[in-house]
């Protein structure tokens, strides 16, 4: 048996180094397949599939709300709904919570801004883990007049305090507060975030709903034997009844629903998720054609060879396994080239997240691309399947050939019955999944590349460093404390840094904050409750010159715009063209927080808009900084030429003028507006899902067809003996060949229905469907039409009587 299967398989290598160009194709198909699966599971598994990193992840819930059932669904909300919640439901064994904050650390000659939560003094102790170091929180470090303290993560305890092994009871500084360090957690304490410090999260006494205070994020552990569906039709009772008491706080339709936990923050993937593994199975199936169809053209190739065999008495499992061991080299060599180009995308997408994660300053992510040993199973099942089905089902047809018809040389040249109606069918699935895959791929990388090509609006943004938000806090309590901040910090930095210029803002440049306005003598402006909110954000005076936002008309902001003068705001083309159309906003007026009788501003200009890609902000409002004076702001610093250590000056100079107030996380704003931006990946990954499909439908609808072609050769050779001519014959094939059109365009429109389940996440995605799927179909055409013309044309050149002995 085993001196068999050594034979068999030297025979099979034979084979497979004989016919190079062949095997290296189905090399390259099968690498593409099996490499595209491995990929897209391991990002369907981190996004969907992955529990967090702590023992008993998969029984927490995320419990997600939202105003009203048109609304995403989000984690956060406010701490009256929790404490509410925690009264209310009873399918629960408990209901934590946390609140993520920013702390500034000022320790010796640095201060620095951290990944912090205020949470649940038993949350940390429900996730079953004990501090490495110290105590866990506990009731009384919630109760409302608590003293402060802090654990430590790991990492916090290493780099800022050297590991030092008494940190326990020592007092550090956080927020301009000394207060005492109660713990330090594992290196491998991972919860829901990646947090750096965490306080406790104290029980505020609250008879009503307070939107001041901070949201919170809930999570839930269910009762024992609570169904997951039974959590939600508890907590829906829940919230309808505290809607219901407090309506005037929230809205009738304020609904509620929940997740795992390790899906907080990923459940509105689905579509992607669903969209992606649609694609690897369809390439998977595209694969399997190509490879059936050139193993079966190989496998009749020896089809003289294997009846001998059966002839001489090899079992018809004799026969199968010979066919499939000559398959099992280009197997076992695209399974191994599939899973390094699989490693390499995986590192490719890995590689954006970080960069992303260093931008944003959010640390490790519970979803981190990562390939697990376990995943080269997918791989090996992918690759198991396309062997199977790729080599199987022909050598099943060959081994099923009659001996005696075969060795007389009368199966080969001329279509067998049904062969030719196989054939069909499989030209026709390979071109309809094909194009289906084509037009949804060019679609989307063709929505997102275009509005990724939008201009921002700012000019030179390789040169300018942004920092996340800085708050004032208490000690700089009047607009003229901050002001005089302010000055002092812009001396410093041009000490530090000559030439630099210093703008402040409070939102960054694409992403203003929304907040509740009123437009006088515009009707219709604001919703059914008569509320309405607008973009607004609050800028120095010369936010304008540094960024290069270009005022069209009217005026800018300029020393006279103080608290004691008339309020102003300068509005963007995009608001004045949704909000005054066909005329000018200038002298209108607008008022802030129309509940609380806020202060109306005169529109005294318009600047050029500034937007980033699939915002739906509607432009933006800005405010002089000098009138507005926040509590909280952002840098903008233009410098004259990025130097390596310009961060480090800028952050002593700020440290200078205050500890307490750090800069934090300096970065480049066109490196920073790349990384909030998600989409930008998509461009590259499904451009690539395209070309992998035009490869595999070009090669293997060519084998197709070429195959049909073969087989009806003895058949040309008549037609031509009788008298027909090769343009008719070709003709023919052509007519074939639109049939197969008609196949790519009814797979054309499926693509373009199945591209619609996508706009939620890429809005624009059938802007240019037109286009772009005519474009799809004109590949098609050039693909099934050439894949049809060479090989008619290749058979109709030969002699009649060449065609007639052609087996």
């Amino acid at each position: 048996m085993l001196k068999n299967i050594r034979f068999d398989l030297a025979h099979a290598w034979r084979l497979f180094v004989r016919t190079p160009g062949n095997s290296l194709l189905c090399i390259l198909v099968v690498a593409l397949s099996v490499g595209l699966s491995l990929f897209v599971y391991v990002i369907d598994y981190n996004i969907g599939l992955k529990p967090l990193p702590f023992e008993g992840s998969s029984q927490w819930l995320s419990i997600q709300m939202a105003d009203n059932p048109s609304a995403s669904l989000r984690p956060r909300t406010d701490v009256f709904t929790y404490n509410e919640l925690r009264k209310r439901t009873r399918s629960v064994n408990y209901l934590g919570a946390f609140s993520p904050r920013s702390p500034i650390m000022s320790e010796g000659e640095a201060s620095m801004r951290l990944r912090g939560a205020a949470i649940e003094p038993s949350l940390l102790a429900a996730l079953g883990r004990k501090p490495m170091l110290g105590r866990l929180f506990d009731d009384r470090d919630g109760a409302a007049d608590a003293s402060t303290s802090v654990i430590l993560s790991y990492d916090t305890w290493r780099n800022y305090f050297s590991g030092d092994p008494q940190i326990v009871g020592k007092n550090i500084r956080v927020d301009g507060k000394m207060v005492p360090v109660a713990g330090v957690m594992p290196a491998d304490f991972f919860a829901f975030q990646d947090f750096e410090v965490w306080t406790p999260l104290q029980k505020a006494v609250l008879a009503a709903p307070d939107a001041s205070l901070p949201k919170v994020t809930i999570l839930a552990v269910p009762a024992a034997g609570a169904s997951v569906d039974a959590v939600n039709a508890d907590l829906s009772q829940a919230i309808a009844s505290i809607n219901a008491d407090y309506p005037q706080a929230y809205g009738a339709k304020r609904r509620v629903s929940v997740f795992p936990a390790h899906r907080m923050y990923t459940h509105d993937n689905i579509p992607v998720i669903a969209m992606a593994t649609f694609i690897a199975v369809a390439v998977l199936l595209l694969g399997g054609l190509n490879i059936s169809m050139i193993f079966f053209a190989m496998l009749m190739e020896r089809s003289r060879e294997l009846a001998l065999r059966t002839a001489l008495g090899s079992t018809r499992w004799r026969v199968l396994r010979q066919c499939l061991l000559q398959s099992f080299f280009v197997i076992a060599f695209g399974l191994v080239v599939g899973a390094v180009l699989a490693v390499l995308a995986v590192k490719w997408a890995h590689g954006l997240l970080d960069f992303t994660s260093r931008l944003q300053a959010s640390g490790r992510d519970p979803n981190e691309l990562l390939v697990r040993p376990l995943d080269f199973v997918v791989a090996i099942v992918a690759a198991a399947v396309l062997w199977l089905l790729s080599t199987l089902i022909p050598a099943w047809r060959i081994s099923r050939l009659d001996p005696a018809t075969t060795l007389a040389g009368t199966g080969k040249g001329t279509a067998a019955k049904g062969s030719q109606r196989t054939t069909s069918i499989l030209v026709g699935v390979q071109v309809l999944v094909s194009s289906v895959l084509l037009v949804i791929c060019a679609n989307i990388a063709t929505a997102v590349s275009s509005e990724l090509r939008r201009p921002v609006g700012v000019a030179e943004a390789d040169r300018f460093l942004s920092t996340y938000a800085s708050t004032l806090g208490s000690r700089y309590a009047t607009p003229d404390d901050r002001l005089r901040y302010w000055d002092q910090l812009d001396a410093s930095i041009r000490q530090r840094v000559p030439g630099a210029e210093v703008a402040y803002m409070t939102a960054s440049p694409t992403a203003p904050s929304m907040q509740r306005a009123d437009i006088e003598d515009r009707v219709g402006a604001a919703d059914s409750k008569n509320k309405l909110e607008l973009p607004f954000t609050t800028v120095s005076s010369n936010y304008f010159d540094v960024l290069g936002i270009s005022i069209r008309s009217g005026r800018g902001f300029d020393a006279t715009d103080v608290a004691t003068n008339q309020q102003v705001a300068i509005v963007d083309e995009r608001t004045a063209a949704q909000y005054w159309p066909n005329r000018s906003p200038l002298g209108q007026r607008v008022q802030l927080d129309p509940e609380n009788n806020g202060p109306w501003l005169t529109i005294v200009g318009i600047a050029s808009a500034v937007s980033g890609p699939y915002s739906d902000v509607p432009g933006v409002i800005y405010r002089p900084l000098k009138q507005a004076t926040p509590t909280a702001f952002q840098l903008l610093v233009k410098v004259p030429a990025p130097r390596s250590d310009t961060r480090e000056q800028l952050r002593t100079a700020a440290f200078e003028v205050d500890p307490d107030v750090p800069l934090h996380n300096l970065q480049r704003l066109d490196e920073y507006l790349v990384a909030i931006n998600s989409y930008k990946s998509m461009v590259p990954g499904f451009t690539g899902i395209a070309l992998i499909t035009v490869i595999l439908a070009a090669s293997g609808l060519f084998g197709l067809i070429s195959r049909s072609v073969a087989q009806r050769t003895q058949e040309i050779g008549i037609m031509r003996a009788l008298g027909s001519t090769s343009g008719r014959i070709i003709r023919g094939f052509m007519r074939q060949a639109m049939w197969y059109l008609i196949v790519g365009l009814i797979g054309g429109v499926l693509g373009i229905v199945m591209t619609t389940g996508m706009t939620s996440v890429v809005p624009n995605a059938l802007d240019g469907v037109v286009m772009v799927t005519l474009a799809v179909l004109i590949v098609m055409v050039a693909v099934i039409f050439g894949s049809s013309y060479l090989p008619a044309r290749r058979a109709v050149v030969m002699e009649p009587g060449d065609a007639l002995r052609y087996e």
